[in-house]
């Protein structure tokens, strides 16, 4: 009997521990989720002459869901080709979704376009360089949906 108890309250310890693992916030677990030191940045004060680009790129993109809790009014979506602001996009809330819906100025000859999120609640900003090239013939949506963007490293 005594072996019994011995072994009941071992797993117990057991899975008491386990859950307090898998519960940890995703501030402790990931580095990516801790406070940074980023201002906002001036992406909406960044004129883009609209005239000298022949084509635009229209999308809808969305955050992975370990950074939607973060999202605020505040946030900014930002698209650049080399190191110049093409597009810039502040939140959308429609229809129970947040999104960034973004117009992108751009020419035929130009290469890859890299996002920049600026999160105002964790006060960083997160890059994703070269995540597609510069399309004009792209849907706006993936499948009717916005486009996902991850800029956090999925383990």
């Amino acid at each position: 009997m005594n072996t019994i108890l011995k072994t009941i309250a071992g797993v117990a310890m057991m899975a008491t521990l386990l859950l307090t693992i898998s519960c940890k916030d995703d501030k402790e677990s990931n580095p990516y989720l801790t406070k940074g030191h980023d201002s906002r940045p001036a992406w909406e004060d960044e004129e883009i002459n609209w005239t000298e680009f022949e084509q635009t790129m229209s999308v809808d993109l969305n955050l992975q869901d370990i950074l939607l809790p973060y999202v605020s009014d505040e946030d900014l979506m930002c698209a650049t080709i080399g190191d110049k602001v093409r597009g810039v996009s502040t939140l959308d809330r429609s229809g129970g979704q947040v999104s960034f819906p973004m117009v992108i100025a751009g020419n035929s000859v130009d290469g890859k376009v890299s996002l920049h999120y600026y999160c105002s609640r964790l006060s960083r900003i997160y890059t994703l360089t070269d995540w597609m090239p510069f399309t004009p013939s792209l849907s706006p949506t993936s499948d009717g949906s916005s486009y996902l963007v991850k800029f956090i490293p999925e383990e």
